[in-house]
């Protein structure tokens, strides 16, 4: 049996060229950057009976460990290797999240990944802003020109490109599943860098999300320059009633 995210995937598709899925990760943690992943699938992919096979697995990241998300993420390297799917990642920065509070900070990294997936597929696919785009069912249009954009929730209104908001769109469609495997692998592994730069706060396993060792660290040592100030005001400013063994976030 198909995997439900490559079925719906794959009929969606039909009546366009493909399918561009975004998603991000680390949008709630207490440090790091924002990190977006953008997979692109043509209508084309969906032919393949080998692509059906590799993409069995794929689902949202949350619900994979990470050796399983790692492995799935060297499958979607081969296969754009092989041309048959193209996707990228985009980030911003702690400052961004800074200046242009979180909401805005994941729009710059969605931005950034979709740019650069139109930047890798040599031009099959490239993003249009909002006051260029047709109506997806438009007459005007025709198929090889319209595309499905999904991103993983609501509609972003400060995402500048023409999107559909999806909710809970990487347990739905598979190019916003694959997109939010790309944001985490990219992110997880930028954190257990920062672990080994920041050893007192656990980074390499909570990955920057309010966990009790992170709380820990923060209580002991303070913020780091990778922490996010906004997110820390209340946490610093306020007593902790938090049981030691609860963490202060949910992780996602």
């Amino acid at each position: 049996m198909p995997n439900p995210l490559w079925t719906h995937d794959r009929k969606a598709a039909k009546p366009c060229s493909g399918v561009v899925g975004v998603d991000e990760a680390g949008r709630g943690c207490l440090a790091g950057p924002v990190v977006a992943g953008a997979a692109l699938l043509t209508v084309g992919f969906f032919a393949n009976a080998a692509n059906r096979r590799r993409c069995a697995e794929v689902n949202d990241s949350k619900q994979l460990d990470q050796a399983k998300r790692e492995k799935l993420l060297a499958k979607m390297e081969t296969m754009r290797d092989a041309g048959e799917l193209w996707f990228a990642t985009g980030e911003a920065s702690i400052d961004e999240i800074e200046s242009e509070n979180i909401v805005g900070a994941t729009c710059l990294a969605m931005r950034r990944a979709m740019d650069a997936l139109a930047d890798q597929c040599d031009g099959i696919w490239k993003p249009k802003k909002k006051e260029e785009s047709d109506n997806f069912f438009s007459p005007l249009s025709s198929a090889s020109e319209r595309w499905l954009i999904l991103v993983d929730g609501r509609p972003m209104r400060r995402l500048p490109y023409d999107h559909q908001g999806l909710i809970k769109g990487d347990t739905i469609s598979l190019a916003v599943a694959m997109g939010s495997i790309a944001a985490k692998v990219t992110r997880d592994r930028l954190m257990i860098e920062l672990a080994a730069r920041y050893p007192g706060y656990d980074f390499a396993s909570n990955k920057g999300y309010g966990s009790p060792n992170h709380l820990k660290g923060l209580a002991k040592d303070g913020p780091t320059e990778v922490h996010r100030p906004r997110f820390l005001k209340k946490i610093l400013s306020e007593p902790n009633t938090e049981k030691p063994e609860q963490s202060l976030l949910n992780f996602s």
